[in-house]
């Protein structure tokens, strides 16, 4: 019960900080947005951002968990924090998290499908 709620908690920060890298964008301030999503990951994984843009898939998706319990919400809840990240490598952990909740069954936005395509779409220009 006490790895659920601090999942939960996890995921609440995750989509708080998402709604406010939207508000800074909105309004046009994309350096407020990038440090609230760079404070954001840190403080929810204990990894930096740069860090994590430089993480294997495996090592990425152990941080959406706790010991061997995967969080199919959390991963989730990051890629959707990751989708707004500007650096394409940032993008890419937020498509293969993307893919790792769907296999698991998450809960996802309606336009998840639209959202893996574009991402493979703006990383595939990188190959």
């Amino acid at each position: 019960m006490i790895t659920r709620d601090f999942i939960l908690r996890q995921i609440h920060q995750l989509v708080q900080a998402l709604a406010q890298v939207l508000l800074h964008r909105q309004a046009g301030a994309r350096d407020e947005a990038l440090e609230v999503l760079e404070t954001s990951i840190q403080e929810v994984t204990g990894v930096g951002l740069d860090r994590l843009r430089g993480m294997n898939r495996e090592e990425l998706i152990a941080l959406c968990g706790t010991g061997d319990q995967f969080s199919a919400e959390k991963a989730a809840a990051m890629a959707d924090l990751l989708h707004e990240d500007e650096d394409l490598e940032g993008r890419r952990r937020s498509l293969w998290l993307y893919e790792a909740a769907l296999e698991a069954g998450a809960p996802l936005p309606l336009d998840v499908f639209d959202r893996m395509a574009s991402l493979r779409e703006a990383l595939n220009g990188l190959n």
